[in-house]
């Protein structure tokens, strides 16, 4: 348990690419780098604040992994997705690059907060393809946008107000691949204990045959200085910034 002050808490997921040696240097240089910047940048007076310096902190990723590339031509190409979420008070800001995923859990309904940087999350987006044809699309894989790739990259920001009991779910796609939705909230719903749902979780990927890494990360939210959902709240997603 870590009350959520204006220093913030950081929680991040990175699915590294590039080989299995490369896609682990990737993603461990973006853990590294994001969570020496936010924590150097603290306090957050407001939510503007937290984006500049989330903001300052993906692009510091994207150009180490870029020089740790030209360093070493057996990494050339490597990169990452990011999926962090910085809750500072009442307030939960989430930077995202790639097709990792944030979800909120609120009540007995879970919504995504990011969008998919991919082909698929595209044409989902654009109303030409459904969710669950997603699934055995020829191109399900092709990212658009992941650090280390590009020279610039184009972070998508989105903010919401936590609710008391709201659950936040961060996870690679290795989850959200073979496990649908549906059974992510089921299993959500059946364990409530953070650790034990990651664990659920990432078995169930391995059991429907996922082939590849399974990341995921919760966290609940509670306390006198989180407002109750009134009623059937939905989740209010604000996006401060659209990925390029």
């Amino acid at each position: 348990m870590q009350p959520l002050t204006s220093r913030g808490t950081l929680i991040a997921v990175c699915d590294g690419m590039g080989g299995a040696a490369a896609g682990d240097v990737a993603s461990r240089i973006a853990v590294d780098v994001l969570s020496a910047v936010v924590h150097s940048k603290t306090p957050f007076p407001s939510t503007a604040v937290a984006q500049d310096v989330m903001q300052e902190a993906i692009t510091a990723v994207n150009d180490k992994i870029r020089a740790a590339a030209v360093e070493d031509p057996a990494r050339h190409g490597m990169g990452t997705t990011l999926t962090a979420a910085l809750a500072f008070g009442p307030e939960l800001l989430i930077g995202h690059v790639g097709d990792s995923r944030a979800y909120i859990r609120r009540g007995r309904s879970l919504t995504q907060i990011t969008t998919d940087h991919s082909v698929v999350g595209q044409l989902i987006a654009a109303g030409r393809l459904r969710p669950d044809q997603a699934r055995d699309y020829e191109h399900r894989n092709v990212l658009l946008q992941a650090l280390g790739v590009q020279p610039r990259v184009g972070p998508e920001f989105d903010v919401v107000q936590l609710r008391a009991g709201d659950v936040l779910l961060l996870c690679s796609d290795g989850l959200t691949g073979p496990v649908t939705d549906e059974q992510i909230l089921g299993l959500m719903l059946r364990y409530e204990d953070p650790l034990r749902c990651c664990r659920a979780l990432t078995e169930a990927a391995c059991a429907a045959g996922g082939p590849d890494n399974v990341t995921v990360a919760i966290a609940r939210f509670s306390g006198e200085g989180l407002e109750l959902p009134h009623g059937r709240e939905e989740v209010a997603v604000h996006r401060v910034q659209l990925a390029v």
